[in-house]
C-alpha cells in the first residue's frame, strides 16, 4: 500500500512536487497538523508547531544534506502582522488570526512578549479586519503584499522579526514521518523528496510564471521562491532548536489560549 502523505498546499510548497510513488492529501497547516494528530497520515510537510505536539509519532525526514522543509534566512515575504499601530502599543488589543496557522501564531506570540515586551494581546481566530491587527500567512500574505491595506501602515514579516531577535534562521515546517515506519520506507521517502526537490528547484522560473498573478508578477515570485530554505543546515537545525526551546519553556497550551 502506497503511503499516505499530507502536503501544504501553498505556493511555497511547490518546489516539493511532483512526488511519485505516493498518495497524497493537500490542505492547509493546520488541517495537515489535524491530520497528523489523529494518526490519519504517514507523513508530511508538519508546521512546525504540529511536529513538536506529535514528536512521539513523527520525526524528521533526513538524507545525507540534512532534513527537508521550509525554512527561512532572512525574510519570508508571506507571513505578516499587520497593524494599525506599532506592535509595542498592542497590550490588550485584539490581533486577528487566520484560521490556517499552527506555528505562525505562537512565533508572533513569543516575539510579542520575549522581544518586544508586550503581553496581554488578545488573539481570535478569523481575519475580519474589524480590530487592531491581523496575522496573514503563505499565498493570502502574498496577496496582500502586492496590495497592501492602507488601514494598516505596519507590516512586520515575522522571519525578519525573529531574525533580528535571535540572529537564526526561522523553520516554518519539516517534512517529517511515522516513527513506526522502517528505515528502509523512510529512505526511499527521503530520496523521493530529494529528487523531486532538485526538479522543483529547477522548476522556479516556470512556477512563477505559472503563478504570476494577485500573488505577484514572475520577478516576484521567482525571488519569492528563492528566498527560501528547503534543505536544512546547521543554521535551520539550530533556529529550529531554538524555537523549540522556547515553546517548551511557555507550553503550547498556555501559548495558543485563542479566543474562538
Amino acid at each position: 500500500m502506497r503511503l499516505l502523505v499530507g502536503q501544504l498546499d501553498y505556493l511555497n510548497t511547490r518546489p516539493f512536487e511532483p512526488l511519485p510513488g505516493v498518495r497524497r492529501v493537500r490542505g492547509t497547516a493546520s488541517e495537515i497538523g489535524r491530520l497528523a494528530a489523529a494518526g490519519e497520515i504517514d507523513a508530511g510537510l508538519l508546521s512546525v508547531a504540529d511536529l513538536l505536539r506529535n514528536t512521539s509519532r513523527y520525526s524528521p525526514l533526513a538524507e545525507a544534506g540534512g532534513p527537508f522543509g521550509i525554512a527561512c534566512r532572512r525574510k519570508a515575504g508571506s507571513v505578516f502582522l499587520l497593524s494599525r499601530q506599532p506592535p509595542e502599543l498592542l497590550r490588550g488589543r485584539i490581533v486577528e488570526i487566520t484560521r490556517e496557522t499552527s506555528t505562525s501564531v505562537l512565533l508572533l506570540r513569543l516575539w510579542l512578549e520575549h522581544c518586544v515586551g508586550v503581553r496581554g494581546v488578545r488573539f481570535r481566530r478569523g481575519v475580519t479586519r474589524r480590530h487592531d491587527a491581523a496575522l496573514l500567512i503563505a499565498d493570502q500574505a502574498l496577496v496582500e503584499r502586492e496590495d497592501p491595506d492602507p488601514d494598516y501602515p505596519w507590516r512586520l514579516d515575522l522571519a525578519t522579526c525573529w531574525r533580528e531577535w535571535t540572529g537564526l534562521p526561522f523553520v516554518f515546517a519539516v517534512w517529517s514521518a511515522r516513527r513506526s515506519l522502517t528505515a528502509a520506507v523512510r529512505s526511499r521517502l527521503a530520496a523521493t523528496l530529494a529528487t523531486s526537490l532538485d526538479e522543483g528547484l529547477r522548476r522556479i522560473p516556470d512556477l512563477a510564471r505559472e503563478h504570476a498573478g494577485p500573488m505577484g508578477n514572475p520577478g516576484a515570485i521567482r525571488a519569492y521562491l528563492s528566498d527560501f530554505t528547503y534543505r536544512f543546515g546547521e543554521p535551520e537545525r539550530r533556529g529550529l532548536a531554538r524555537f523549540g526551546q522556547l515553546v517548551a519553556e511557555e507550553t503550547l497550551d498556555r501559548l495558543e489560549d485563542l479566543t474562538p
